[in-house]
């Protein structure tokens, strides 16, 4: 008898390793090594580059013509606020300040382009999608032509996904979100169709360190402190701007359930208030960097994004206005390598199982070029010392650029492949697609600027 249940359990066991194993095999892959120049995801995005290049050749000028338009995006007191895991999805408890959509519609010749801007985490990709086909229906304009950004405030309207890593930053699903988003975001861009008029345009790029550090590397890192302004006149007044800066919108805690825009929510009040115009705020490579403030609560925002609008008004009159531009806008799709969420350094899920936690089925950067200014929307959390990089390109192509993050995609956090062995939540946890994501993006980033 002993012997029996001694071979049963002998029999129990070996299955449950068998069953491991299997498990173990279907589930687990080694992480793929090869630099990404070596690969034909690489192969396909770079041919796919000099395609749409080919046919943007002209460099015409013609008059520039502006809208503007705003929609607000407050959900509810009781919608939880996304962008802190340790919230744990709790209802929030009130609204500090109010929370928009902006749009400016640009125009010049047969070619335009909507930049809209939202005072929340990030657009969420499927809502993106939604967006786009209504955006189609509605007023025949091709998803190309539209360049999403947002502020990443921690302080916004959560609730916009179903997904379970949705869910772990953004709270239970609240389908009012997205109808308010959507919704809001068709009467902003209606409104900046209708006020569209002849107007110039000025770029400029302000130094702003006081505000900002390499939140992964500390001092050993770069730190990207261009305050970017791009302002908008008609009849000598400021009929619009677009500010971009790379510090985390994060100077309210996850403590904070009330709605807010944290910092760049303060910098496009003051400078609305001040200008009387629709003043949109992006976030730039804010991958590896933080904010840098002082104070306690609520004052805590208000010393960064009035600072930072203080910086912006001081320095809005330094260029000449340009009415006669060459405006391009298009969308580049990127081919990604299969996704790697790492356990080890040497261990990652299987794709198969990392696309049932993430959701990236598109990937793209989205280009709006203004004669020499060059807006780049990048599809994650792109590293401002990545943003330097190509920068520099820029430089040499006596081009000024900016990065912006969350155009529509989210591909996670995007850093420089010498981070990749960092045991940090930005460098393993969030990086979702091999080491070498970060490099093949600025790459294709410096490759778009020489050829445009």
């Amino acid at each position: 008898m002993i012997k029996k249940v001694f071979k049963m359990l002998l029999t129990f066991i070996a299955v449950i390793i068998v069953l491991v194993i299997v498990l173990l095999a279907i589930s687990l892959r080694l992480v793929d090594s090869r630099h990404y120049s070596e690969t034909d995801y690489y192969r396909n995005t770079v041919a796919r580059i000099d395609s749409i290049l080919a046919g943007r050749a002209d460099k015409s000028e013609t008059q520039l013509f502006l809208g503007a338009g705003k929609a607000g995006i407050t959900p509810q007191v009781g919608v939880p606020l996304a962008g802190y895991g340790a919230r744990n999805g709790a209802p929030s408890t009130g609204v500090h300040d109010s929370l928009f959509v902006r749009v400016l519609a640009v125009e010049a010749g047969e070619q335009q382009a909507f930049i809209i801007g939202y005072d929340a985490l990030l657009l969420h990709p499927p809502i993106a999608r939604r967006l786009e086909a209504k955006v189609k229906n509605q007023f025949a304009i091709p998803a190309e032509q539209l360049y999403f950004t947002a502020t990443h405030t921690h302080s916004g309207p959560g609730g916009w996904g179903e997904s379970w890593l949705d869910q772990q930053f953004a709270g239970p699903s609240d389908s009012t979100v997205s109808i308010i988003l959507i919704d809001s975001t068709l009467a902003a861009l209606k409104r900046a169709i209708k006020n569209k008029k002849a107007a110039s345009f000025t770029a400029q790029k302000v130094d702003a360190p006081r505000f900002i550090r390499n939140r992964l590397v500390g001092e050993q890192g770069q730190v990207d402190d261009d305050l970017f302004l791009i302002s908008f006149w008609q009849n000598n007044m400021c009929a619009g701007a677009l500010a971009t800066y790379s510090a985390h919108a994060t100077v309210m805690s996850a403590n904070n359930m009330a709605l807010s825009g944290d910092y760049p929510g303060t910098f496009e009040r003051k400078l609305e208030n001040t200008l009387n115009s629709t003043v949109l705020f992006a976030a730039a490579g804010l991958g590896s960097h933080s904010n840098r403030s002082k104070g306690q609560g609520f004052d805590r925002a208000a010393f960064v994004g009035e600072g930072l609008a203080d910086s912006a008004l001081v320095h809005i009159h330094d260029q000449s206005p340009q009415s006669r531009v060459t405006l391009r806008a298009f969308r580049i799709p990127v081919d990604l390598a299969k996704p790697q969420v790492r356990l080890t350094q040497k261990i990652c899920l299987a794709p198969w199982l990392a696309k049932k936690l993430l959701h990236p089925n598109q990937c793209y950067l989205q280009v709006v070029a203004l004669n020499d200014f060059v807006l780049i929307g990048s599809p994650g959390e792109f590293s401002g010392e990545l943003a330097l990089r190509v920068k520099t390109t820029a430089s040499e192509e006596d081009k000024l650029v900016s990065i912006t993050s969350f155009n529509g995609c989210y591909i996670g956090y995007v850093t420089p492949s010498e981070y990749a062995s960092m045991d940090e939540y930005e460098t393993k946890l969030m990086s979702w697609f091999g080491a070498y994501t970060g490099d093949y993006l600025t790459d294709l980033m410096q490759q778009i600027l020489r050829k445009l």
